[in-house]
C-alpha cells in the first residue's frame, strides 16, 4: 500500500491532534496512556516527578541499552526505551532511539509503527512510509492497519474505513481502532454507525477522552444536544478540558442558560471586567472572550462586555479586529470600516450583532 499524503492534513482534518506512540499490536487497555493506534492519547510522565527543566536535561531518561546485547534483542529493547521516553515527552530522543532500532533490525514492525505515530501529523509522508514498512513486516498488525486508516482520513475515506474494519476484525477490543473507524464513518455520512462504535469504545474504556469527545461532537452535529451535554459534563467532571468547556458554553448559550455559560467561561477567563495585559496570541482564548462579550451584552452587562472587547483587541490585535469587521460586513453591517482598528462604529455594530444570537454566535477569530 503506497500513499503520498498531501501536506494540507491539518486543514482538511481539523481534529485536535497530539503526538502519540505505542509498542506492539495489543488490545487497548485503560492503563495504557499512550494508546495503541492513531495519535497519542496523553503523556503520563511516568514516575518522573521532576520539574520540566530537569526532564529537559534528561534527568528522568531511562538507562541506555547495553551494546553487548545481540542486535535483534537490542533493537527490541530500544523500542521499550523509546516508549518510556515518549511517556515523559522526550520525543526527539524517542525518535532517535527508534532510528537506531530500525538500523539494527529493519523489519522491526514495533519500531516502525512507533516512529510512524510519533511523526503524525507533522511528517505524514514519512509516517506513511513507516506504517507501510510495518505492514510489509506484519500484514496482520491491527494497530498498523488502524494507524494507516487514520492517515487516510480526508484522502481516501473508503479505503480508510476498510482498513479500520479489518483492524477491528483482528482486534475487536481496540478502543483506538473503534475511534478511528467512527471518525471515518462520520465523514462518510454514517453518524449512526460512528456513534455505535463510540458507544462500544466508551463501554470498554469509560475514562478515555477521545471517544467521548468525538461522540459529543457527533451528537451535537446530529441535534442530540442533551446527549452531547452529558458527554461534555462527564469530561469536565474528570478534569480540566478547554475544548469540552467551550462546547458546553455553546450548548448552554443555545439553550438560553446564559448564567451557566457565563459561569463556565469565568472558570477559564476569570471574573468579567478585568484588565488583561498583552500576551501570546491564543485564538481559542480570544474566541472565549468573544463568547463572553456576546453573553454579557445580551444580559445587559455592557461595561463588562466592552472590557472583553478591549481584551479581544489586546490579545488578537489587528487581525482579530479585521476578521470581526469582515464578518459584520457580510452579516447586515455593510458600512463597517475594514481598517483593523477598534472604533465606536465597530463597538455599536458588535453590540447589535451580539444582541441577535444568530449573528453573534457566528463570530470566530482564526489564528
Amino acid at each position: 500500500l503506497q500513499v503520498s499524503p498531501p501536506m494540507t492534513f491539518r486543514m482538511r482534518f481539523a481534529i485536535p491532534l497530539m503526538l502519540i506512540a505505542e509498542l506492539m499490536s495489543t488490545p487497548s487497555r485503560a492503563e495504557d496512556t499512550l494508546g495503541t493506534a492513531g495519535p497519542i492519547r496523553s503523556f503520563s510522565f511516568g514516575t518522573c516527578k521532576l520539574p520540566y527543566p530537569a526532564r529537559a536535561r534528561g534527568e528522568c531518561d531511562p538507562l541506555e541499552i547495553s551494546a553487548t546485547l545481540p542486535a535483534d534483542v537490542r533493537s527490541q529493547q530500544r523500542v521499550l526505551r523509546a516508549r518510556q521516553l515518549t511517556e515523559i515527552a522526550r520525543l526527539p530522543q524517542a525518535i532517535a532511539e527508534l532510528d537506531t532500532a530500525i538500523t539494527e533490525q529493519p523489519s522491526n514492525a514495533a519500531a516502525l509503527l512507533l516512529r510512524a505515530r510519533l511523526r503524525i501529523p507533522a511528517q505524514l509522508t514519512e509516517a506513511t512510509r513507516d506504517v507501510t514498512a510495518a505492514l510489509q513486516a506484519d500484514g496482520d498488525n491491527a494497530d498498523a492497519l488502524a494507524t494507516m486508516a487514520f492517515i487516510l482520513i480526508g484522502q481516501d475515506d473508503q479505503a480508510g474505513l476498510e482498513l479500520a474494519t479489518k483492524a477491528l476484525a483482528l482486534n475487536p477490543l481496540s478502543v483506538d481502532a473503534l475511534w478511528i473507524r467512527a471518525l471515518l464513518s462520520n465523514r462518510s455520512g454514517r453518524p449512526e454507525q460512528a456513534e455505535a462504535d463510540l458507544d462500544s469504545a466508551i463501554a470498554l474504556e469509560p475514562d478515555e477522552r477521545r471517544p467521548r469527545m468525538t461522540r459529543a461532537e457527533i451528537r451535537l452535529q446530529s441535534g442530540k444536544t442533551a446527549g452531547a451535554k452529558e458527554d461534555l459534563d462527564a469530561l469536565l467532571a474528570a478534569g480540566s478540558d478547554l475544548q469540552a468547556l467551550q462546547m458546553r458554553v455553546t450548548i448552554l448559550a443555545g439553550m438560553g442558560d446564559d448564567n451557566g455559560a457565563l459561569a463556565d467561561l469565568n472558570k477559564v477567563l476569570g471574573p468579567p471586567g478585568q484588565l488583561v495585559l498583552p500576551g501570546p496570541v491564543r485564538p481559542d482564548l480570544v474566541n472565549m472572550f468573544v463568547q463572553r462579550a456576546l453573553i454579557l451584552t445580551r444580559i445587559g452587562r455592557e461595561p463588562e462586555a466592552k472590557q472583553d472587547l478591549e481584551t479581544i483587541v489586546t490579545l488578537g490585535g489587528h487581525r482579530a479586529v479585521l476578521q470581526m469587521q469582515v464578518y459584520l460586513r457580510g452579516h447586515g453591517f455593510p458600512d463597517v470600516s475594514l481598517d483593523g482598528k477598534r472604533s465606536e462604529q465597530l463597538d455599536d455594530a458588535l453590540r447589535s450583532c451580539f444582541i441577535n444570537n444568530a449573528c453573534g454566535r457566528g463570530i470566530t477569530i482564526r489564528g
